[in-house]
């Protein structure tokens, strides 16, 4: 055999000769374990199917996404239509915790949300944030063991034909792995809103031929890495083999955002960063302040883990609690200085008064029996007990015995939640609600803006 000819073969069984000498991604006795075979090993236990068995009654205006989102085979049917969801996309595992990524589209339109991952560990999931402009959203479980996650690549370099990976659900065939390329970079889709008659644009999308199927979306696009490059998001459902998936430095640049909102609920730090780790506020009499921290200071590290810009350090204190010590090393005019800080209990502004203030609503718990009556949990949401004449909710068609259940980007489930909400609000601003309303047996899902007071 030539020389040319055995190189030629080397790589054809995934190997690499240098100087004479095969180099191999795999052991030698085993050719066949690929890149694509290894990434898959390494990455499909931190993916998880998200599924709903709630039959729903669905009533409201249709959003830009349903016209092109094709995970719902309701998106172009009536606007009111019952329907049993049995799988309704995927998502992954980004803190050992608990913390889920998945598309805001898998989730807006489920009232109970379950997390299966591939040894059939099952979670009832909370989704504690949205970002609907960019269709990502952030979910909650509270699972037995730390679980395996994801590592978070960079899509700022793809190399148009690098071979990518999809792992997800699609029509319910748990963990399916599809290979392809990728097509382009910096794909931009331009919709017409249904209601607007506006223009709605979602730029900066990976396009790729990796096989992506109603039950794919919200489920990771890796790179042979295992790395996490993008969430796959969308088809085109008139043609073959045309997908799209949010770049990972998209969601990096939004996921801090969305963390920080959750850690409202969970404990004070009373300092925020920019994505260049400079601390742009410290809150007066905080544990920040406490510590010592100034605004301009560079965070360097979370409790010895390097951090590079604002995603990192707010995934750093993913999962911490009340009490707990957290370590900031950072940079002053020059010279590095380290803080500890005991995170304490946030403020929690009265959410009944807000709620009455702003939205004039009266809200209480939902109660254990009321629960089980409408086949909810009981952190689906809060009960509304009335709804003032004249007031915005009344004038949105709010009324007593609906159950709210998002405000903004937020689930809600007690009132503490909708009290730091409404607190950053002003009189004017206009707010993204949910709601459920039982009629006649059956659950039917209302969205509206409504405007505060």
């Amino acid at each position: 055999m030539t020389t040319t000819r055995a190189a030629t073969l080397l790589i054809t069984l995934g190997c690499l000769s240098v100087g004479g000498t095969a180099v191999a991604d795999a052991p030698a006795d085993n050719p066949r374990r690929t890149p694509v075979v290894e990434a898959f090993e390494k990455t499909h236990g931190a993916v998880v199917n998200i599924s709903s068995t709630r039959i729903v009654e669905i009533s409201r205006s249709r959003s830009p996404l349903e016209f092109f989102f094709q995970d719902f085979d309701s998106f172009l049917g009536p606007r009111t239509r019952r329907y049993k969801s049995t799988s309704v996309g995927s998502g992954f595992v980004i803190h050992k915790n608990g913390y889920i990524v998945t598309n805001a589209h898998v989730v807006d339109r489920t009232t109970d949300v379950k997390i299966t991952f591939d040894d059939q560990t099952s979670y009832d999931a909370e989704v504690v944030a949205e970002d609907r402009a960019h269709d990502l959203a952030l979910l909650k479980i509270e699972p037995k063991s730390p679980l395996p996650v994801l590592q978070f690549g960079d899509s700022s370099d793809l190399m148009i034909g690098e071979t990518v990976i999809a792992i997800g659900n699609p029509l319910g065939y748990a963990h399916t792995l599809t290979m392809g390329v990728v097509s382009a970079t910096d794909r931009d889709l331009k919709l017409t809103g249904a209601r607007t008659g506006q223009p709605v644009v979602y730029a900066n999308l990976i396009q790729t031929d990796a096989g992506i199927n109603p039950g794919n979306s919200g489920g990771p696009l890796l790179n042979v890495l295992g790395q996490l490059i993008g969430i796959n998001t969308a088809i085109r459902s008139d043609a073959q083999n045309i997908g799209f998936a949010i770049p990972v430095n998209t969601l990096k640049r939004l996921l801090p955002v969305m963390i920080r909102e959750q850690q409202k609920n969970q404990f004070s730090l009373g300092l925020s960063v920019d994505h260049h780790r400079r601390v742009t506020r410290v809150q007066p009499d905080s544990p920040a302040s406490r510590a010592g921290m100034r605004v301009g200071d560079t965070v360097t590290a979370v409790n010895g883990e390097r951090v590079e810009s604002d995603f990192d350090f707010y995934m750093q204190l993913l999962g911490h609690q009340p009490g707990q010590v957290v370590s900031l090393e950072a940079q002053r005019s020059g010279s590095p200085r380290t803080a500890r800080i005991r995170l304490q209990e946030p403020p929690r502004p009265d959410g009944a008064k807000l709620a009455i203030e702003r939205m004039g609503i009266t809200l209480s718990p939902l109660s254990q029996a009321d629960a089980r009556r409408l086949g909810l949990r009981s952190n689906a949401g809060l009960m509304i007990d009335g709804a003032q004449s004249g007031g915005p909710a009344y004038r949105e068609g709010i009324t007593a015995g609906d159950i709210l259940t998002r405000l903004g980007r937020y689930g809600v489930s007690d009132l503490d939640e909708v009290g730091l909400i409404l607190d950053e609000t002003r009189a004017g601003d206009q707010i993204h609600v949910r709601i459920l309303r039982p009629e006649q047996g059956k659950l039917y899902l209302y969205y509206t803006h409504m405007t505060l007071r």
